[in-house]
């Protein structure tokens, strides 16, 4: 081999590793987020970052209202342990919450574009449900949105955060989603719970609207575990409690057992989010929601793929065993598999299991990664390492596949 050939041969190997499309990070809400966007009249209306004793958090109507989120890179991106969020916010690296800097970080772990979700607002609307005032909680969140649209326009289009809709009424949520489509954001994120807020669960007419704009759109619905909110979370909220905190003490959760110690509590709660996601990709396929809509294109976030090769055997079994009307089901009608193979996409990042072993089981054309910055249990700073080690053995297009192409054709990237 001349050294010609030699060097192609390694540029194309390198190839294979690069631009990848991170389908889960976290954008940290930055210190002046609201005050930055609101005039000095509605300054008291929108959330403030407060400092106390050390411990930094978002404040509304002069209570606690928000954490400032999942942060574990340090300032110098040193990655910390052990915990899930650095405090004060003064000591959180500024690639967490500054476009610049978050361009730098991905292009150090050979990221080209991910895809945003919200850090501590949560990842639906959990905290917004927490303000009583609809007219306070609209500002908020659009106001939230316009952030969201600015950071994508500002990196250029490697950002693409997912948005959040003011779903407690639907004609503001059309309005909201069409606003934001215009901009050029492509997807939204939703809670999997909405009846626990008072709303109709997400199969009823209330909701057929919005699957309509998402089915028209092409846009992403995107359910991040987590997203679901209770009203005793929303009491928990107004009542200054954080609600994603082990020792919050809403009595309704129970992950973990009260006698481990903290730090055992929160890796046992975080193992069990994971798999939370069953819920909602279940109900979907034993539902006539995707008969009706049949573009939706449905995104779970940050749950692992390790389990779907067994819940899917499951809803197949189950479908035969217990349904025996097969909802109506023809020659033509599509079982659970195929219900998942054409609307759902699952991802990955620490695994390794599941990418050596069942990317055929799940199939290629449904799997996405993420590095889940700047969370615990993030892929950082080298995703590229971890991704070769359990992908390496792939065929050069579903590695691709895996990598940018799902991702890119999701949400019509470049």
């Amino acid at each position: 081999m001349t050294m010609t050939e030699e060097s192609a041969t390694s540029t194309t190997v390198e190839d294979r590793w690069a631009d990848l499309v991170d389908c889960d990070a976290h954008f940290t809400e930055p210190a002046d987020l609201w005050s930055a966007r609101v005039p000095a009249g509605l300054q008291g209306s929108v959330p403030a970052q407060r400092t106390v004793d050390g411990h930094t958090a978002w404040y509304l109507n002069g209570e606690l209202w928000a954490s400032i989120g999942g942060n574990t890179i340090g300032v110098g991106r040193q990655k910390k342990f052990g915990t899930h969020v650095i405090q004060p916010f003064d000591l959180v690296d500024e690639s967490s919450w500054d476009v610049t800097a978050r361009l730098s970080l991905m292009d150090e772990m050979g990221v080209k574009t991910q895809i945003i979700y919200p850090n501590g607002v949560g990842f639906s609307s959990n905290h917004l449900h927490a303000i009583d005032d609809l007219g306070q909680r609209t500002l908020v969140l659009e106001t939230y949105n316009d952030f969201l649209a600015d950071i994508q326009e500002e990196s250029g289009g490697r950002l693409l955060p997912q948005a959040v809709l003011p779903v407690w009424d639907m004609d503001q949520t059309i309005q909201e989603m069409t606003r934001l489509l215009d901009r050029g954001i492509r997807g939204f994120t939703l809670s999997d719970k909405p009846e626990l807020l008072g709303l109709p669960e997400l199969p009823r007419p209330y909701w057929t609207p919005m699957w309509d704009l998402f089915n028209s759109s092409g846009a992403v619905a995107n359910f991040h575990i987590g997203a679901g909110a209770t009203r005793e979370d929303v009491e928990a909220m107004r009542a200054g409690t954080d609600a994603s905190d082990p020792d919050a003490g809403v009595k309704h959760v129970k992950p973990a057992w009260n006698s481990l110690s903290r730090q055992r509590r929160l890796a046992a709660h975080s193992t069990q989010m994971y798999m939370s996601n069953v819920r909602i990709i279940i109900n979907f396929c034993y539902s006539d929601i995707l008969d009706r809509f049949p573009n939706l294109k449905i995104v779970s976030a940050e749950s692992g793929i390790g389990w779907i090769p067994f819940v899917l055997e499951a809803a197949e079994w189950q479908l035969d065993e217990m349904v025996t009307d097969h909802r109506e089901l023809t020659s033509q009608s599509r079982r659970p598999t195929e219900l998942f193979r054409d609307h759902f996409y699952v991802m990955f990042w620490f695994e390794t299991i599941g990418a050596e072993r069942l990317i055929d089981a799940i199939g290629v054309n449904n799997i996405l990664i993420e590095t889940d910055v700047p969370h615990p249990t993030c892929l950082y700073p080298n995703p590229r390492e971890h991704f070769q080690s359990v992908l390496g053995h792939l065929p050069d297009a579903d590695l691709a596949r895996i990598l940018r192409d799902n991702a890119n054709e999701l949400y019509r990237v470049g």
